[in-house]
């Protein structure tokens, strides 16, 4: 029972997503000629246990400030309702959280040291840990979760996966990064869309809070196709490989979420197969772009 509690604690089906994209940012840098297999294990370990830490320290704050006792939960939404349930303690989500922030910035600092103290790494880190300490009490009150949750899943993500692999910078991990994290912010914002009461009784003041849900659900819509416009344009300049175009095949699994939320973003179950369909999305073009960098570096 408490292990099913954890794996439910952890959202341990979300884990999945940093962990594609860490591959995909391996596999560009592979496709650049360069591969390290244990800097890559190393980058999926810290980079798994940094995600762990903000779904266990979210879940924390978001008990402590009462948000989850006001919210109808959802798969996707409302919190993991462990801590209402008592099926855990406050005090030991906490130690997990901090045990799983601790084993990412870990990592990091590994590489920090093994790289001489490069400024790039070092400020990706410090981003990266402010971010998710911070997140719940501060950024997600200032309305800066969306912008936060796309940089450090997408462009950092992605630029820090392939520096520590080339130790050089280049324009295509960034753009595949910017499709990969504004897609997760699609997840983070159509999620916000059933608990936008509760959050703004408690302060939090996200997108959907400022702009209303009717504006908020069009404006989904171009958030989403602006990620796959990315890689059309990456592929068009020379920026991206061809192979890159293979993710437009998730772009349906992407309308329907935008055409269930425009017609249920005033509701709560009915917007839960537009949540599911998000976060498919997300997943099967973070599995595509992986599967088109993998056949890019066999043909070339």
């Amino acid at each position: 029972m408490v292990h099913n509690a954890w794996i439910r604690e952890l959202r341990a089906p979300f884990l999945l997503l940093p962990a594609i994209f860490v591959l995909v940012g391996v596999a560009i840098a592979w496709t650049h000629g360069h591969f390290d297999p244990l800097t890559a294990i190393l980058t999926l370990v810290g980079v798994i246990s940094l995600h762990a830490s903000v779904n266990v320290l979210n879940d924390y704050f978001d008990f402590r400030s009462g948000i989850d006792l006001l919210t109808t939960p959802t798969p996707f939404s409302g919190g993991s309702r462990i801590l209402p349930a008592k099926e855990l303690t406050p005090n030991s989500v906490l130690s997990a959280g901090i045990l799983f922030l601790a084993v990412g910035l870990s990592t990091g600092f590994y590489f920090v040291y093994r790289f001489a103290f490069d400024p790039l790494l070092i400020a990706i880190i410090a981003i990266a840990s402010l971010s998710i300490v911070s997140y719940s009490p501060l950024i997600s009150t200032w309305g800066l979760g969306e912008l936060i949750v796309a940089l450090n899943f997408g462009p950092f993500l992605l630029l820090g996966t392939y520096y520590v692999q080339t130790r050089t910078i280049h324009p295509e991990p960034i753009l595949i990064g910017l499709t990969l994290g504004i897609l997760t912010a699609g997840i983070l914002y159509i999620n916000e869309f059933p608990d936008t009461d509760a959050d703004r009784q408690k302060g939090r003041i996200h997108l959907i809070a400022r702009w209303g849900k009717a504006k908020a659900a069009e404006r989904f819509k171009l958030l989403i196709a602006s990620a796959y416009l990315i890689i059309i344009g990456g592929v068009f300049t020379g920026f991206i490989t061809p192979f890159a175009l293979l993710s437009l095949i998730a772009l349906p699994k992407a309308r329907t979420a935008a055409r269930i939320l425009s017609q249920n973003h005033e509701k709560i179950m009915e917007l839960i197969p537009g949540m599911a369909s998000t976060v498919m999305a997300t997943l099967w073009t973070g599995i595509l772009l992986l599967v088109g960098y993998v056949i890019s570096g066999l043909i070339f």
